[in-house]
């Protein structure tokens, strides 16, 4: 036995404890399984039960669904929850790429991923490991044994040094081939015939525009005869404010004059109930209405005048129309002021990608950054005016806050650490005595259970801190604040959540050992590290089962969608807005996490091979969980292209840095105790410079790949839209009916960008486009382009934007607000549609109503109608009803 085991038997013995330095790992594992699987059993049943009573949370995509399975001849209607899960060739993940999103296919493929690698890593470790650890004399007990802190023989670490060469390696190469691959889908997904043409594809935005070049001619004059249309951006605040307190007027206006018709429809109601028979709906409309019910409110909080809200708004809301107008004029004239910002339209995908690649060496500096395929509603308008040094100087700030906050957690984190091995310091703190003579289910609830819980909970905050943060720094659109909260996080989630973790929770298990001997915390913290594993299994199990359950339960959306929508939802607007509205995910806070777990289930491979059991379990059932979610239920929020996936797998490697400095570290105080130990201790340093290397270089050769796509492989005269415009004219036809027909398109035969295969497959790039070993794996890259993605066919639903309208602010574009309200039987809400009228307020009570009992409703299967009605700006396709949000767009000139 090691020195530090003799010395806890010896401490527990003087103490009269039999158990306050024994291992409670099986305890602790076990107390938190148990409750994580009866809640996860509660939750499913749940969700069975009300499934099919609350299709809107549970299934809002299921008619989708059955559009893709008619087409595919593929048995799909009346199947159960389990048959739908684990049925992997009816629904096959390409069903989320072709119809949902990009980034939700690569979020399910991360998982699949995860779990692949943690199963190999099962499969090399543990027949290897196993053994060497539970026969290396330390004396552990119970899992602590199957871990590297039971090995004394520093012979034995041979077999640890070349298990991590095979399984580390073997976790670089699947990274290494899948940012390959998501290199090769990527462009398949952006070429295809129908993201080629869109708007959004043919736009950049350029930042950091000097000020003698803030005009459409300039820009033109800068960047070439491609260049199709230009929008500046303007100074839109006070317009912003304007539209803000016009919007909020109308919303007054309407729900003051839903609340009026319900009450007068519930005056008629109780007069029929009182006198049966009686014809009250000849009665004249006002009859019903009580003038002293009329809504009012102060124009000023607390202090200011009292008026009547429906008089009042109908009065306000033409005046505030007359000016906003003249307001949006000016914008759109040119005589407002400009800022440092322009969305530039090219005539194809290929002039917008040089454009995006190639700008001139002279104005680089200054028009950077640039974005290329910006969705117009992810625009963080007001961070366009911010200059280049403003965006720097913000971006500093915001990350040396973030750095406080990974500072400061340590704090909390080491209290959650300590109560992983609370048992261990009974015999140095007297108040803690009590714990010795707890019941071990309840030790092992507070040392397994309780601290997954309260790390859980502090580190909610983070997420939502970092994404304020990469906002108010100057990230100017949703998919940028997104990435950058990606980094912050994950940073936070490496440090804090992993390694703190970890050396603390080493740290609590040796403190009176440290404390006796300081000269042996090096050595003490080494050989105890692995112990933190424990920790990590739990984890796993709670994010495993209990984070599956929450995601298929689904209770926050239930709770919004049931309760609150039931007692908030008091106008038309507000039930179809939270009727076509879909759950999204948060990318910048959603990939750390289980990236990080990733990142620990590779650090301890090697050193606690139990972990990476526990991590395939805890992994599988978070790919069914999100699999279920992303077919069913989840719509994409915000578009990140794929790039928080291929962030994602730069972001993995840290496991295998992290895993070699360990070892590293492990055997670098073996080879002080024995010059045997000097062997793995050189090839571990040797494999960690190579990893090092190779990925430096691979990272060099693939990141102009991972940033725009190959200019050989976009076509200027395929879909050149001034060339379209003129075929669309010359055969009588609107784009959008050419589109449907190019749409069936796929990878087959030639690229959906129009570009010849076998012509393409082995020419090499063209312009700027990388190195030499760039153009090397140009053909591996090419292998998962061409042959995996034949037969997909990306039929992506459409969004239609207005053109000329599409990248102004959208107070500049905003219309003049329509006021929504719902039919009675007694005539109040027709009276209150002509007082609009009469006031110049468009307004109708059309596809909504109050029904016999005074219960507001609408019909979702007139979705379209109601979002004709209303005006939006951006028209989004529902699969019959459904509430589906799809992305894409179309000029509609």
């Amino acid at each position: 036995m090691d020195a530090g085991m003799h010395l806890l038997r010896r401490q527990a013995a003087q103490n009269g404890s039999n158990r306050g330095q024994g291992s409670n790992s099986l305890s602790g594992i076990i107390s938190t399984l148990v409750p994580v699987i009866i809640l996860a059993a509660i939750s499913l049943t749940i969700f069975l039960i009300l499934r099919r009573r609350y299709t809107k949370v549970y299934e809002p995509r299921s008619s989708d669904l059955i559009l893709w399975d008619e087409k595919r001849r593929t048995p799909l209607n009346n199947r159960g929850f389990f048959g739908a899960i684990f049925d992997f060739k009816g629904l096959p993940d390409h069903h989320v790429l072709e119809r949902n999103s990009l980034d939700g296919y690569l979020f399910l493929r991360f998982f699949k991923m995860l779990i692949f690698i943690s199963l190999a890593g099962c499969l090399i470790t543990w027949p290897i490991l196993f053994p060497v650890n539970a026969t290396g004399g330390g004396g552990q007990q119970q899992l602590d044994m199957l871990s590297f802190s039971n090995v004394l023989n520093v012979n034995r670490y041979y077999a640890h040094c070349l298990v991590a060469w095979i399984f580390l390696g073997l976790v670089t190469a699947v990274v290494i081939r899948e940012r390959m691959y998501f290199v090769g889908l990527r462009q398949a997904y952006f070429l295809n015939s129908v993201r080629a043409t869109r708007l959004t594809s043919r736009t950049v935005l350029f930042m950091s525009i000097p000020k003698e070049s803030q005009s459409v001619e300039a820009l033109r004059a800068a960047l070439g005869r491609h260049v199709r249309n230009v929008w500046l951006a303007t100074d839109c605040k006070d317009l912003e404010e304007m539209v803000e307190d016009r919007t909020k007027a109308a919303l007054k206006l309407e729900g003051a004059e839903v609340k009026l018709t319900k009450l007068a429809n519930k005056n008629r109601l109780k007069s029929e109930k009182k006198n049966p028979g009686s014809q009250s709906e000849r009665r004249d409309p006002a009859h019903w209405i009580d003038s002293k019910k009329r809504p009012t409110h102060k124009l000023k909080p607390l202090i200011g005048k009292k008026v009547d809200t429906i008089s009042w708004a109908q009065e306000e809301l033409p005046k505030m129309n007359t000016k906003i107008a003249s307001e949006q004029r000016a914008h759109t004239s040119g005589s407002a002021q400009a800022v440092s910002a322009a969305f530039v339209e090219f005539t194809s995908q290929a002039a917008a990608q040089r454009a995006f690649q190639l700008a001139a060496k002279s104005m680089k500096k200054s028009m950077e950054p640039r974005y290329i395929d910006v969705q117009p509603d992810e625009i963080i308008w007001k961070n366009l005016k911010t200059t280049y040094a403003m965006r720097k100087t913000k971006m500093l700030v915001a990350t040396a806050i973030v750095t406080l906050i990974i500072i400061f957690w340590t704090p909390i984190i080491a209290f959650v650490a300590s109560l992983t091995n609370i048992n261990y310091l009974t015999n140095r703190v007297p108040f803690l005595s009590f714990i010795n003579q707890v019941p071990s289910v309840i030790l092992g609830v507070i040392t397994g259970l309780l601290p997954t819980i309260v790390l859980a909970v502090c580190i909610l905050l983070v997420p939502i801190i970092c994404r304020l943060l990469a906002k108010l720094a100057g990230e100017p659109t949703l998919s940028a604040v997104e990435l950058k909260t990606q980094t912050w996080y994950f940073a936070f989630q490496v440090i804090q959540v992993f390694l703190m973790t970890t050396f603390l929770s080493g740290a609590a298990a040796v403190t009176t050992q440290i404390i006796n001997d300081p000269t042996s915390a090096p050595t003490l913290l080494a050989e105890n590290l692995p112990k933190a594993s424990n920790f990590y299994i739990s984890y796993f199990i709670l994010y495993g089962l209990a984070q599956a359950a929450a995601q298929i339960l689904n209770v926050v959306v239930l709770i919004l969608f049931v309760l609150l929508g039931k007692f908030l939802d008091n106008t038309p607007r507000k039930m179809y807005n939270r009727w076509v509205s879909l759950a999204g995910l948060g990318w910048g806070s959603e990939y750390p996490k289980w990236t990080n777990l990733g990142v620990i289930a590779i650090s301890y491979s090697c050193i606690a091979p139990l972990v990476l059991g526990f991590s395939t379990i805890g992994f599988t059932f978070l790919y069914l969980a999100f699999r279920w979610k992303w077919l069913y239920v989840l719509g994409n929020k915000v578009d990140m292209k794929g790039e928080a996936y291929a962030k994602a797998l730069k972001q993995l490697m840290w496991g295998v840095y992290l895993s070699s400095l360990c070892l590293i570290g492990l055997f670098a105080i073996g080879a002080s105790k024995s010059a045997a130990g000097i062997g793995p201790l050189v090839l571990m340093i040797i494999f960690l410079v190579v990893v090092v290397v190779v990925q430096f270089i691979f990272g060099r050769a693939i990141s102009p790949l991972e940033e725009g796509l190959p200019l050989d492989l976009v076509s200027d005269d395929a879909y050149d839209y001034d060339v379209l415009e003129e075929k669309f004219a010359a055969n009588g036809a609107h784009p959008a009916q050419v589109r449907d027909q190019r749409q069936e398109s796929n990878v087959t035969g030639t690229t959906a960008g129009g570009v010849d295969v076998e012509a393409h497959k082995d020419k090499l790039p063209e312009g700027n486009t990388g190195n030499k070993l760039t153009a090397r794996i140009r053909p591996y890259i090419d292998s998962h382009f061409y042959a995996p993605n034949k037969n997909i066919k990306f039929e992506l639903p459409i969004i239609d934007y207005e053109y000329y309208d599409a990248y102004y602010n959208p107070a500049i574009a905003a219309d003049e607000p329509f006021i929504w309200l719902a039919k009675d039987s007694c005539g109040v809400s027709s009276m209150l549609v002509q007082q609009n009228t009469s006031h110049g307020v468009r307004s109708s009570d059309e596809n909504a109503w109050f029904d016999e009992k005074n219960k507001l409703h609408w019909n979702p299967e007139h979705v379209r109608k109601v979002r004709t009605m209303l005006n939006e700006k951006t028209t989004t396709t529902a699969a019959q009803g459904s509430g589906a949000q799809a992305r894409g767009d179309e000029i509609r000139g």
